[in-house]
């Protein structure tokens, strides 16, 4: 049996419950979600990207630094955002 594992985030003085991928090449935000946290000012350049299906894409944009905290642990993270609504999304770095 799949399990998968979600905590609660803080990002942007909001709670957001999010799937942890401790395989992960690089963490996503959706762009619905960037816009709902109301930092889509942050989300700055392009990127291309291989899916797990090997289909090139190309992100929204890149977010540096964005401060999230989970409990008592306060981190600094970049996020990738993505325009999607497939939540299954793996995404290898296209040198």
């Amino acid at each position: 049996m799949n399990k998968t594992l979600h905590l609660f985030v803080g990002i942007n003085n909001y709670i957001v419950e999010r799937l942890v991928d401790i395989g992960a090449l690089m963490s996503v935000l959706v762009i619905a979600t960037v816009k709902e946290l109301g930092i889509m000012q942050l989300v700055i350049g392009f990127e291309s990207y291989k899916t797990a299906s090997c289909v090139v894409t190309q992100t929204l944009g890149r977010i540096e630094g964005l401060p999230i905290w989970i409990g008592e642990i306060n981190y600094n993270m970049v996020f990738m955002g993505v325009d999607t609504n497939n939540y299954n999304v793996y995404w290898d770095l296209i040198s």
